[in-house]
């Protein structure tokens, strides 16, 4: 174990016996802004986390020092880097991953004794006194990922699908609610919050009702258009009618260039 500009500097092993490892950087996690998500005292930073390292992964080595409260992981250090990775993953049904890059973490103990604890480890040792691994890597990785693409479970899917469909209503329905308290100024706009559809959008109420109900007429006129056969017949037939009115109209435009000679085709 060593120590480089504040750091500590321990080897992540995978196995026993392994011989090359990634080296990671760990101190105390201290800023200047306090963030409630990494208390002062009882948050450990970590560098040069691999990709394929967990948060369960690193809870069960730390667990040695201390229970662990949390383990957070953002690409990069910062005080809101952590809110934009969770962000894009917390979105039920959405293809949007984790980016597959050394990261870094904070691990948050419960109590700031447990923070001299876990520098002291000599290395951090991600598998099981077995010697299996805790983690996943390589083709045996790959193949999980894969197969989550895939929905076995679908009583649990269907339950996730309702939650977020009610969840969706209910914005929804407060977006609704709040466009419609919201109060006319002197010029009678009515200013629309920036929830729902249109976010931010600004328009009279009255050129709002008209345009809903010019949605709905025309809604109307265009129901079951071309859908019975009489009604493709008819529509055939006009277009037909519409054509050799186009040609007959043509042909005495072309008849009018002959004769005032100003037509050259060639």
């Amino acid at each position: 174990m060593e120590e480089i500009e504040g750091y500590t500097v321990v080897p992540l092993r995978m196995s026993s016996d392994a011989q090359h490892c990634h080296s990671v950087y760990m101190r105390e996690h201290f800023i200047r802004l306090m963030d409630p998500n990494k208390p002062k005292g009882r948050t450990l930073f970590l560098l040069n986390i691999p990709p394929y390292v967990t948060e369960e992964s690193l809870k069960g080595f730390f667990k040695r020092a201390g229970n662990v409260e949390s383990v957070q992981f953002a690409a990069k250090p910062g005080k809101d880097e952590t809110i934009k990775w969770y962000e894009s993953t917390n979105e039920p049904f959405s293809n949007v991953r984790p980016p597959f890059i050394f990261k870094v973490a904070y691990v948050v103990f419960q109590k700031s004794s447990s923070i001299g604890k876990a520098l002291a480890v000599p290395s951090i040792d991600l598998f099981h006194s077995s010697g299996e691994s805790t983690i996943k890597t390589g083709m045996e990785l790959w193949h999980e990922e894969y197969e989550n693409h895939y929905i076995l479970d679908a009583e649990k899917t269907k339950a996730q699908i309702t939650e977020y469909m009610a969840d969706y209503d209910r914005r929804e329905r407060a977006a609704a609610l709040a466009a419609k308290n919201s109060e006319a100024d002197a010029d009678g706009w009515v200013t629309v919050g920036k929830e729902g559809r249109n976010a931010g959008f600004e328009q009279k109420e009255s050129v709002i009702g008209r345009l809903e109900k010019k949605r709905e007429n025309d809604t109307k006129t265009k129901e079951l258009k071309n859908f019975y056969t009489f009604q493709i017949r008819e529509s055939k037939m006009q277009n037909i009618v519409e054509m050799r009115k186009k040609f007959e109209e043509d042909k005495r435009k072309i008849e009018l260039l002959k004769q005032s000679r100003r037509f050259k085709p060639f």
